[in-house]
């Protein structure tokens, strides 16, 4: 009975599913789901809410920033920022809330959206070397780079059903009047 040598040549350390060492959900910046080689990922976008103007950034499959840009929240804003985002090749957006007008215009758009909470977003700045301040241009790069890197861990958005669209206005109808009759009754 023979026993085959043992190979005791270094290797490299084993990760789960196969990923490789210092690439998150085991991609190789730049690049897709799928096996190495593939073409790189496609542009994706940031945008860091507020109620007056939304930061946006757009940062190519090898994680260059593209474009940065401001949007007004209207209507016609909104509208123009689907376009720009198209225009850039972006189909995937990472954004800070998962509800109102901005995200319904994204999913209106046919984007796919992710939903990165304010906290978390907080916590990835240290990846990128930030000092922890609140800076919107900056949040919406890393809003935009954490889809690009991290897309298999997070969960896209569904649009609402339209029971659940009127139920939500019904509610924000509900929350409008109260705050007014409280208002009047002070």
């Amino acid at each position: 009975m023979s026993v085959a040598p043992t190979d005791l040549s270094p290797r490299p350390p084993e990760h789960p599913a196969g990923h490789p060492a210092g690439h998150p959900a085991g991609h190789p910046a730049g690049h897709s789901a799928g096996r190495f080689g593939t073409a790189p990922a496609a542009p994706t976008g940031g945008i860091d809410w507020a109620s007056d103007t939304h930061a946006v950034a757009v940062v190519a499959g090898d994680g260059t920033p593209l474009d940065r840009f401001t949007v007004t929240h209207t209507r016609a804003g909104l509208r123009g920022l689907c376009r720009r985002l198209r225009r850039a090749g972006v189909d995937q957006v990472g954004i800070e809330r998962g509800d109102g007008p901005l995200v319904d215009a994204l999913l209106a758009a046919g984007f796919t959206v992710f939903v990165i909470p304010p906290l978390q977003v907080k916590n990835l700045r240290g990846r990128y070397g930030s000092a922890g301040n609140k800076d919107d241009r900056f949040d919406a790069y890393v809003l935009a780079d954490v889809v690009r890197t991290d897309r298999a861990r997070l969960r896209p958005l569904v649009l609402d059903t339209p029971a659940t669209v009127t139920l939500r206005a019904t509610c924000r109808a509900r929350k409008d009047l109260v705050a007014h009759r409280i208002a009047l009754a002070n």
